[in-house]
């Protein structure tokens, strides 16, 4: 069902400020049009029955300076009114696109996965121009075209109540007609808004993937899926057209066709009769040609807000989203304690991680091992408070991370994935995302550290060359070396490392992890590690099996004591040379 205009105002100004005062400055020079439009009206029943049927040529000048001024002051509250409605969209559109935004960074997990980045890009980008338009379109002009046919309505009345009723009669059968083609294009809507969606998110997925489809030849197959979408969005826009157009020539029709030649009989016949005169009658029709016009208007604009309904109802949903209400809270202490940790994905039976408990001391650094989908990375996110576990807790320095907002978490806690998040911006601009104010100094120095600031000193441009989407310019191994960089520009107190350095040759990965241990003495870190040289570095090595812990010691009371462990060693350093396995 449409949102009434009423619910939808209050929706969409709840929270953005600088809507109420342009927004009134418009009603008051649509008041003003309003009062300019009826004149010429007057002037011309004046023209008619004064000067043409009265023979007073002295009222023809009255007639003709009272247009001219018409004109004037009606350009003048244009210009001006258009100086407001252009203030009004410009600050709004910014506005709206900023809180959306911050409402989606604000959502809980939970909450976000049920979103597709088509989506969420549909929301922020198209459909928060359909709610800017509100306003102008759906708000104001409506509601001056309601006003503006009310007031012709009870003019026509007043010149012959008797033809006005009889026309009357065509004015309910063509806005519920209207209306109701308006509710078939806003269901054909909904169903093209989410054809849409899934299109977007599968351009969105060809282009940040576009490396792989080339390495792995699947041009042919995205070409098949993108006509897949066109097939499937091409029959319901279509239909949505037909019935937005059939909606429009219908009013169109009634308006030029029907009611004219109607009045023309009715009006002629009582002219004919003696029941009214050519002076009234042609000022009768004038007016009423205006006055079905704006009837034309509203029907159109019942029809148009039935169609932008769909998308401004999808701003709304997200605006009304639930954030993240837990409080901000400043986290002491670096120890993490993990407690009967249980968590289960949205639609899955298993439990990803089940009955998770150990502990990491300020300053240790725990390894966490297992086979390819043990759980690994579902327990690295909800050490950062990611995600909420359906049981049991997670306590950094004794404060449970799902009592407070993933900001809390955030400023004790920093990650680097294995595939790092970076942006098509520079290498400078990148790195102070995380640290905002960051001295040439300081970045050159977290670049020495993660191994990379050789390379980006030979690049032309040093920091400031861009990289491209997701890094695209950078090889596996710079992208993870950068997002190390970009870490200990954080100086967080806890840093976990989600298998961030396996795109490094061992050499790299070494002189890495020296340099870490060099910094961050008393930092609380965290490797979901691939190789052995990292975990023999570990004080602990935790050992997941199927999301359960198969054992939790070091590494040289792990090696040949452990069966889960050395099943695992075995599988993933077979290839090792005899001098690595005589560490143990």
């Amino acid at each position: 069902m449409t949102m009434t205009r009423w619910a939808a105002y209050k929706a969409l100004t709840q929270g953005i400020e600088g809507v109420r005062k342009p927004l009134l400055a418009l009603v008051l020079f649509k008041l003003w049009n309003l009062v300019c439009g009826l004149l010429p009206l007057f002037l011309y029943s004046l023209l008619v029955n004064r000067v043409l049927v009265e023979k007073h040529l002295s009222g023809l000048w009255p007639v003709v300076v009272g247009y001219l001024g018409v004109f004037v002051l009606t350009t003048a509250g244009i210009a001006v009114s258009k100086r407001y409605s252009n203030q009004l969209l410009l600050k709004y559109d910014l506005r709206l696109k900023r809180k959306l935004l911050n409402r989606v960074n604000s959502l809980v997990y939970e909450e976000y996965s049920g979103y597709s980045i088509g989506d969420l890009k549909s929301r922020i980008e198209q459909d928060s121009a359909a709610a800017g338009r509100f306003f102008t379109v759906h708000l104001l002009d409506f509601t001056y075209a309601v006003l503006y046919a009310a007031a012709l309505a009870a003019i026509l009345v007043s010149y012959d109540w008797r033809i006005a009723l009889l026309s009357f009669v065509f004015v309910p059968v063509s806005l519920l007609t209207v209306n109701l083609l308006g509710e078939k294009t806003r269901k054909a809507g909904e169903e093209l808004w989410r054809l849409q969606n899934g299109y977007e998110s599968f351009l969105h997925a060809s282009l940040q993937n576009w490396k792989d489809i080339k390495t792995n030849n699947l041009e042919e197959a995205q070409l098949e899926e993108l006509n897949g979408h066109y097939a499937a969005i091409r029959p319901v826009w279509f239909r949505s057209q037909l019935y937005q157009h059939l909606g429009v020539t219908y009013s169109f029709f009634t308006k030029n066709f029907i009611t004219q030649l109607f009045i023309y009989f009715i009006g002629g016949l009582f002219v004919i009769k003696g029941y009214s005169e050519v002076g009234v009658l042609l000022v009768f029709i004038s007016f009423y040609g205006q006055f079905f016009g704006f009837i034309e208007t509203i029907s159109n604009g019942l029809m148009n807000y039935k169609n932008d309904s769909v998308n401004i109802s999808k701003v709304i949903g997200l605006l009304q989203a639930e954030a993240d209400q837990r409080p901000y809270k400043r986290i002491s202490g670096q120890k993490i304690e993990v407690q009967n940790l249980r968590f289960r994905y949205e639609g899955k039976e298993a439990f990803a991680l089940d009955g998770i408990s150990f502990s990491v001391g300020k300053g240790e650094h725990l390894a966490i091992v297992g086979q390819s989908g043990s759980g690994k990375s579902t327990l690295a996110r909800l050490l950062t408070g990611q995600m909420k576990p359906q049981g049991g807790s997670v306590r950094i320095g004794g404060t449970d991370l799902h009592a407070v907002n993933s900001g809390s978490a955030a400023a004790k806690v920093s990650i680097v994935v294995q595939e790092p998040v970076l942006f098509n911006m520079t290498i400078r601009e990148n790195l102070l995302l995380a640290g905002d104010g960051a001295t040439e100094a300081e970045l050159i120095a977290c670049c020495r550290s993660a191994n990379i600031y050789d390379y980006i000193a030979s690049l032309e441009e040093g920091l400031d060359t861009v990289i491209g989407e997701k890094g695209v310019k950078l090889s596996g191994g710079q992208k993870q070396r950068l997002s190390i960089a970009r870490a200990l520009l954080q100086k967080r107190d806890i840093i976990i490392f989600d298998e961030s350095t396996s795109a490094l040759d061992p050499e790299n990965e070494s002189g890495i992890r020296n340099e870490l241990k060099r910094l961050s003495a008393g930092t609380t870190m965290i490797s979901i590690a691939h190789r052995l040289s990292t975990i023999q570095d570990c004080d602990k090595v935790l050992v997941l099996q199927a999301g359960k812990v198969a054992a939790c010691d070091t590494h040289a009371n792990l090696r040949g004591r452990n069966e889960a462990y050395d099943l695992l060693f075995r599988s993933q350093y077979a290839a090792l040379s005899h001098t690595t396995e005589l560490v143990h």
